[in-house]
């Protein structure tokens, strides 16, 4: 169907794609154990969540993976009512930016009630299993 010269198309679009993540793959693993991990150059002290394999300081750089805490604060935080297509099915959510104490910055999504988020928050980045994969979003803390 054509409106105001914009086609219309009915069809349900399922995306399938393949992400190669061997050189992070401590970062999934650690997930599936309920660690969130980043990397951390050796040469500049440079923490990088999510991972990276090179410093983009030091050009390369040697790199170790460290395990976060995982605490942290809200910076701020948006409501998604109108989702991408790959996220159709989840009806309203909430993501988040959070300082985590290590001086990082991670985006997740957050599992609270809009109106209990507050700037300055205390909040906690945890891993979680979401169907059959692993990934991690930010709790409130209490």
């Amino acid at each position: 169907m054509i409106k105001d010269g914009i086609f219309f198309d009915r069809r349900t679009l399922e995306l399938r794609y393949q992400m190669p993540v061997k050189n992070i793959e401590p970062f999934f693993k650690g997930l599936e154990e309920g660690k969130i991990r980043a990397t951390k150059c050796k040469t500049c002290g440079s923490i990088y969540f999510p991972p990276q394999i090179h410093c983009p300081r030091c050009n390369p750089g040697i790199m170790e993976w460290i395990d976060l805490d995982g605490d942290g604060k809200l910076e701020t935080f948006s409501s998604i009512e109108i989702a991408p297509t790959s996220f159709q099915n989840e009806g309203k959510y909430i993501v988040a930016i959070g300082l985590l104490k290590e001086g990082v910055r991670a985006l997740a999504w957050i599992d609270a009630k809009e109106s209990d988020l507050r700037i300055g928050k205390r909040i906690r980045l945890v891993a979680r299993k979401k169907d059959d994969a692993f990934t991690y979003v930010f709790n409130l803390v209490e």
